[in-house]
């Protein structure tokens, strides 16, 4: 038996606001304030709508609501596929903290490069109401975001914008110092790609710590971030040299000189080599690593980011301030001697022994 002209379009046809308020008995814009933060309406009534909305399989659309308020509530993050695939903590993170701001989050991935090429159109065409950038912004894609007035934080560096960034040079300092008084004298160096910020201000950071000790940084050789970066760079810089300590400028590309050096090279870590990192990432606490490394404080750097974010948004905060945060020296075992220096060798505030 057939249906009626029109039944099948009625069974499809989306549920409405003025449907919730016929099904309620109320006004539609008592629907409306009833989804909405902070309205004024009575918790009966509020109660009622809620009830004829779940009868009805009724949601508020955010699109809608974005016609009202011009806000689309969507967060740009740019990264590269590097940050994404070796740092996940970043996002995963970032995502956290938007969402609990109220927002969602939109993940746009560039290149492997740190230069900001390829910035899509879509970061304009979602119309999202801010950016957060963990990697460069070419000048014309910030004077773009400016003329349309959507406010950006550069997230760990720093440039012509507000930006929130780990502080890489203490935390540089303060491992080179406790490399030194375990017995560091020939150190090496990993670094990511030469046009990354990041890597530049750790490199940069652990070359003046040494320099201060009376010890070169020499050689460098510049990888991609990766596991198999760090392996291949292991091998190519101990054809050249053997160092005492290899200082890699994230706990991926060390967790790869790691195993490089224990299943090709022929190299016991620590006992023939040590081994550093930066970032803290979790495999870098796994026991058949225990690397030392230096912990950013993904938590509070990921938050302080989404709140300057939140005030650019609302007018209240400087559009080119600068916030800092402390890194941490994590003290594993991927250094002869570090298992054997007291705590008092490391400033208390930096001081982190074999976390669980």
């Amino acid at each position: 038996m057939g249906q009626p002209d029109g039944a099948d379009e009625t069974a499809h046809a989306r549920v409405t606001s003025y449907d919730v308020a016929r099904l309620a008995g109320v006004s539609q814009s008592a629907v409306s304030r009833a989804f909405r933060d902070g309205a004024s309406i009575s918790p009966d009534m509020r109660a009622r709508i809620q009830r004829a909305a779940r009868e009805l399989g009724y949601a508020p659309s955010n699109i809608a609501r974005a016609l009202i308020t011009q806000r689309s509530r969507l967060i740009g993050v740019v990264a590269t596929r590097n940050t994404a695939r070796n740092n996940p903590d970043i996002l995963f993170h970032l995502g956290h903290q938007i969402q609990e701001a109220g927002n969602r989050m939109l993940v746009f991935t560039l290149p492997d490069t740190d230069s900001g090429e390829g910035i899509p159109d879509d970061l304009f065409a979602y119309h999202v109401d801010g950016v957060i950038a963990a990697t460069s912004l070419p000048d014309e894609v910030l004077a773009a975001c400016a003329r349309r007035r959507i406010p950006v934080v550069l997230f760990n560096r720093t440039g012509p914008a507000a930006s929130v960034s780990c502080d890489h040079a203490t935390g540089m300092r303060d491992l080179v110092s406790h490399l030194v008084r375990s017995g560091t004298r020939t150190p090496a160096f990993i670094a990511g790609p030469a046009d990354a910020p990041v890597s530049v201000e750790r490199l940069n950071g652990a070359r003046d710590a040494f320099a201060a000790h009376g010890i070169a940084l020499d050689p460098v050789v510049h990888s991609d971030y990766s596991h198999e970066g760090g392996r291949a760079a292991a091998a190519q810089l101990l054809a050249i040299c053997r160092p005492d300590t290899i200082v890699c400028a994230n706990d991926t590309m060390a967790l790869g000189v790691i195993d490089a050096c224990r299943h090709e090279l022929g190299l016991r870590v620590p006992e023939d080599l040590g081994v550093t990192g930066f970032d803290n990432i979790s495999q870098s606490a796994w026991p058949s690593y225990a690397l030392t490394t230096v912990a950013q404080p993904f938590e509070q750097l990921t938050r302080t980011a989404v709140r300057m974010l939140g005030e650019l948004v609302e007018g209240e905060a400087m559009p080119r301030e600068r916030r800092l945060m402390p890194a941490r020296l994590v003290v594993r075992e991927s250094v002869v001697g570090e298992g054997h220096s007291g705590p008092e060798a490391i400033p208390a505030a930096a001081q982190e022994r074999n976390p669980p």
